[in-house]
């Protein structure tokens, strides 16, 4: 099974768990926990192991390449001690031609299960992040007999670190309930799906469909998931295009002004899939706080920094783009006790890497990389958790290092009206345009708008 449809499979169980609860919840459309003073305890599932760990992380390397050696013998898994020595030496490393799902999907997720070999075997998020490099670097040493993929080891390790942690809190909160039998039985699938190191390692230590222990500790912090259905057009000046249906998960984990001291103590995960002639997984993102500072706080108002880790996947049949980044971000909450609530954060920093679709074929891709900076700003306006509005703008300027553009530069507005018509359901509208302009070394500058419109509605459940 490929990692796309892999995802497939994750996406449909996650949305199973929205119609089966899966521990106990509080149905609020708005609720937020709001404690500046506490904090998340970086505590181990289990006791460091070192050993184990490093098996889990070595069986990550061959079960893959056993498969493509054995099974569907692909010519890249014939590695020989050759391949190897021309690998360790970095003036013959490359950036390679791989599908654009590939190298923007796959190589992440890969890096999320070095990631978690240690994260699920007691290790903290900084023990366990060295791992996704190790791994991502054996991979591309020995792991295949192409040249070693400059792109993929940027793209596994810190892709990797980013989604890695990310399903490894959210296996955390699935496997915590006290349900059992069928439902049971579903968190553990789902959690295997989404981190199948640690569903290893629930099977080796005999936990597998076993609820926590009487004395666990378990994991408060709030999950606020919202799960949207509706039809949608990625192109309106596209006349030969119709509506397609799309579906829409987006996962809040904690509030941004709880534990801030802790990697990951809250983020935002939003996936999208639907009709396309492209792809399937239409976007995948998920911005991540890795530490912060509270600048101000009152009854009102609030203000906090933090230095966030993006991960980013958008792919449709009129762009793509997939990138890493770590960018410093302001986020503000103004009117906290009263009837009307703004939000707003605007952050700013690198762009590690980028993958951006172009008009032209470089290297049998379809697709060129590059680095550069980016800059987003948000703001949502709620009233009486009756009326949100929001407003979402991003902007992303590349130069490009391997390809026939010689920059990159794309901009998008997009904006969304959400009216709740119960505590569980609300509707929503969604036009938005992403403006794009690719600049080529040779040839004629391309400038291209397209504007979108999305028609859904929203399911919302809050987990404690």
């Amino acid at each position: 099974m490929s990692i796309t449809s892999g995802l497939k499979t994750a996406l449909f169980f996650l949305l199973l768990s929205v119609t089966i609860p899966i521990y106990a919840q509080d149905v609020a459309p708005r609720y937020e926990r709001d404690s500046l003073a506490s904090t998340i305890e970086e505590y181990p599932v289990a006791k460091k192991r070192f050993g184990r760990a490093a098996a889990s992380l070595v069986l990550a390397e061959l079960i893959p390449w056993s498969f493509s050696k054995f099974i569907t013998k692909r010519d890249f898994s014939n590695v020989t001690l050759n391949s190897i020595k021309y690998n360790l030496k970095p003036k013959n490393w490359e950036w390679d031609n791989d599908a654009f799902p590939t190298n923007q999907i796959d190589h992440p997720y890969h890096g999320s299960v070095f990631f978690n070999s240690f994260r699920s075997n007691g290790f903290t998020f900084w023990e366990s992040a060295p791992a996704a490099l190790v791994g991502s670097y054996l991979w591309e040493t020995a792991g295949e007999n192409q040249a070693f993929s400059k792109n993929d080891i940027v793209n596994t390790t810190f892709g990797g670190i980013t989604i890695g942690e990310t399903v490894h809190r959210l296996t955390r909160k699935i496997l915590q309930t006290k349900r059992r039998g069928f439902r049971r039985y579903v968190n553990e699938t789902i959690g295997m799906v989404i981190n199948p190191t640690n569903g290893f390692r629930r099977i080796t230590d005999g936990e597998w469909g076993k609820v926590p222990g009487r004395y666990e500790k378990l994991d408060s912090t709030l999950l606020l998931l919202e799960a949207e259905a509706g039809i949608r057009k990625v192109n309106m000046k596209d006349d030969q295009a119709n509506f397609g249906v799309y579906g829409r998960l987006k996962l809040l984990y904690g509030n941004p002004f709880e534990n801030y001291k802790t990697p990951f103590g809250s983020f935002m995960m939003n996936v999208e899939v639907g009709q396309d002639d492209s792809s399937f997984v239409n976007s995948v993102n998920i911005v991540a706080p890795v530490n912060g500072w509270l600048l101000s706080a009152n009854s009102r108002n609030r203000h906090l920094m933090t230095i966030n880790s993006n991960y980013d996947y958008m792919n449709n049949q009129n762009f793509s783009y997939g990138g890493q980044s770590i960018y410093i971000n302001l986020f503000s909450e103004f009117g906290l006790n009263t009837q009307a609530r703004i939000k707003t954060s605007i952050g700013m920093g690198p762009i590690l890497i980028g993958a951006y679709r172009e008009r032209e074929i470089f290297n049998s891709r379809s697709y060129d990389f590059g680095g550069g900076a980016g800059l987003t700003a948000n703001a949502e306006l709620n009233l009486a958790d009756k009326f949100m509005f929001e407003l979402h703008y991003n902007t992303r300027l590349l130069g490009t290092w391997n390809g026939n553009t010689s920059s990159y530069f794309s901009q998008s507005i997009a904006t969304e009206l959400e009216y709740v018509l119960s505590k569980e359901i609300s509707f929503s509208t969604a036009p938005g345009i992403f403006l794009i302009q690719e600049n080529y070394k040779d040839g004629v500058d391309i400038s291209r708008s397209i504007p979108s419109l999305k028609v859904g509605f929203k399911y919302r459940i809050a987990y404690n």
